[in-house]
C-alpha cells in the first residue's frame, strides 16, 4: 500500500480511482463494511482503491474543548488498511489552510484535479470543506458535472445498535469489552515498544513491561486482563494497568503488563497488548504492601479467568 502525505509530490492515475474519506479510528466492523463496499465496487470498474483521512484529525484541530480518545495510533491504522489491501492512504495534514477551503474547492482541486477520482464512497453523516458545509448532495451534484459517481452508505448497525468510534469509546470507559471486541472485530489493543520505568514492580515481585502511551486523550483505564503478542509471535497471559499509578505518586498516563511465566528482556522490542476483561478501576493505597496484596488477588482472579476462557 502506497502512503500519500503531500499530494504536491503525487502523480496521479490516469485511470481514476475509488476513494472513502474519514477518520477511520479502530478500523471498526462499520469501517469494514465500508471498504469492503469500496473494494467491491472498485474491481467491478476496474479501479485502484484510496483511503483519505486527515492528520491532526479535524476535529483535534478545531475543537478547543476536550477531544476525544483515539482508538488507533496513525500505524495501527495503516497496519489495518494495508491488510485489507487498500491500494493507496492518502493522509493529508490537516491544518488553516485545510480547513478553510470551500467545499466546492475541496471537490475541484483535491477530488477532480489530484486524485482524479471515478467513484467516491462517504457515510451518511459524511461533511467537508469550510465549517462542515459540504455534504452528500453537494457531491452527488459535483459527480454528475465532472464525471464521478458517489454512494453514501448508511451507518452500520450491530444487534440493533449503531456501530460508531464514538459508542466504542463509551463501552470502553463502562468496561464493557466483550461488546466492544464485536464492534471492532477484534479485541481492542495497544501495541508499542517497551520502555524503562521506575522499576517498583520488581520491588513488589512484579515486574512489568511499560509502554508510554504518549496520546493527549486515553479511551480506557483501569486493571485487565490481557493477552500479550509477543516479539517472536507467541501470545501470552496477564494482567495490565492503564493509568497514572497514584499510589506510588505517578503523573503521567503509562501502560504497564505483568506478563505471566515470563522473565526474559523486552525492552525497545514490540508488543501488542489486548484488553480482554476489567478486573476494577485504578486506585490509590496506602502502601505498597496493601498495593502488593491486591495485585495477588488480581493475578489469581486473572488467571482463574483464562483457564476457564483460554
Amino acid at each position: 500500500m502506497h502512503l500519500v502525505r503531500n499530494l504536491d509530490n503525487y502523480a496521479g492515475n490516469a485511470d481514476g480511482m475509488a476513494l472513502t474519506i474519514g477518520n477511520f479510528d479502530g478500523l471498526h466492523i462499520g469501517h469494514r463494511a465500508v471498504l469492503g463496499e469500496l473494494k467491491e465496487r472498485a474491481g467491478k470498474l476496474g479501479l485502484k482503491t484510496g483511503v483519505m483521512c486527515f492528520e491532526p484529525q479535524p476535529l483535534e484541530f478545531l475543537s478547543c474543548e476536550r477531544i476525544p480518545a483515539r482508538l488507533s495510533r496513525f500505524r495501527d491504522k495503516y497496519l489495518g488498511l494495508k491488510e485489507l489491501s487498500i491500494d493507496t492512504l492518502f493522509c493529508l495534514k490537516f491544518n488553516e489552510k485545510l480547513a478553510g477551503l470551500s467545499p466546492e474547492s475541496f471537490i475541484k482541486d483535491i477530488l477532480v484535479k489530484k486524485l482524479n477520482v471515478r467513484l467516491l464512497i462517504v457515510g451518511d453523516d459524511f461533511r467537508f470543506g469550510k465549517k462542515g458545509g459540504g455534504g452528500y448532495e453537494l457531491l452527488s451534484e459535483a459527480g454528475k458535472m465532472f464525471g464521478f459517481t458517489v454512494f453514501s452508505m448508511s451507518s452500520y448497525r450491530y444487534c440493533g445498535e449503531r456501530v460508531s468510534s464514538t459508542a466504542i469509546r463509551q463501552l470502553l470507559s463502562e468496561g464493557a469489552l466483550e461488546k466492544v471486541s464485536e464492534m471492532l472485530g477484534e479485541y481492542f489493543y495497544i501495541r508499542g515498544k517497551v520502555c524503562h520505568g521506575r522499576k517498583i514492580g520488581s520491588t513488589i515481585s512484579f515486574p512489568t513491561a511499560n509502554i508510554n502511551l504518549n496520546r493527549r486523550v486515553i479511551p480506557l483505564f483501569g486493571i485487565y486482563a490481557v493477552k500479550v503478542g509477543m516479539p517472536d509471535g507467541t501470545v501470552r497471559y496477564g494482567m495490565a494497568n492503564v493509568g497514572i499509578r497514584p499510589t506510588v505518586n505517578g503523573s503521567d498516563p503509562l501502560l504497564e503488563v505483568f506478563i505471566f511465566d515470563f522473565s526474559g528482556d523486552l525492552y525497545t522490542r514490540e508488543i501488542k497488548v489486548s484488553f480482554i476483561k476489567k478486573l476494577r478501576d485504578e486506585i490509590k493505597f496506602p502502601s505498597l504492601t496493601e498495593l502488593k496484596q491486591q495485585i495477588s488477588r488480581d493475578e489469581q482472579e486473572t488467571r482463574a479467568f483464562f483457564k476457564a476462557h483460554p
